[in-house]
């Protein structure tokens, strides 16, 4: 009789843990996973002074793009192309910023480079806005979100090699 009951419970105990591993694997295979991809862009345009080199870390969760980090390194050694520079891109991303929200960003010139960390949350990002006034964007979304699809072809669309 003893028996029995521990071979019953041995028996319920292997059922739970099959039970518990089959609701593990359905978890995984069902949750959109997180997915970073790499974009480097590198343009030479020493004829007019200067070098452009951009790196896009494009982080996704499933199909579609949660935020984007953008370093840029200008590098020039004519004090005011990295100026000009300064002024253009911290009037762009602070546009961009009050407009759509979803923005931080540092510029900075150090020597002969200027140098921009931005990110942009698309969680916090008015993307309805930003297509109105950039129509083309909609070819990059799919119900009103930046797919990672939409974003890797924007950025090689620019030069970028993304991996």
């Amino acid at each position: 009789m003893k028996k029995i009951i521990q071979d019953k419970r041995l028996l319920a105990l292997i059922i739970v843990i099959i039970v518990v591993i089959i609701c593990v694997v359905l978890l995984l295979l069902f949750v959109d996973k997180k997915k970073v991809v790499v974009c480097h862009m590198k343009s030479d345009q020493s004829r007019n002074g200067y070098v452009l080199e951009t790196d896009y870390t494009i982080n996704a969760k499933g199909d579609y793009v949660e935020d984007v980090l953008i370093i840029e390194t200008i590098t020039s050694s004519n004090e005011t192309i990295l100026d000009k520079f300064e002024k253009q891109l911290t009037e762009q991303y602070g546009s961009n910023k009050k407009n759509y929200k979803g923005y931080t960003y540092e510029v900075k010139v150090e020597k002969d480079k200027l140098k921009t960390n931005v990110k942009i949350d698309y969680n916090q990002f008015d993307l309805d806005k930003f297509i109105k006034d950039n129509v083309a964007m909609k070819d990059y979304t799919e119900d009103n979100k930046f797919t990672l699809d939409g974003a890797i072809r924007l950025y090689e669309s620019t030069g970028a090699k993304c991996e």
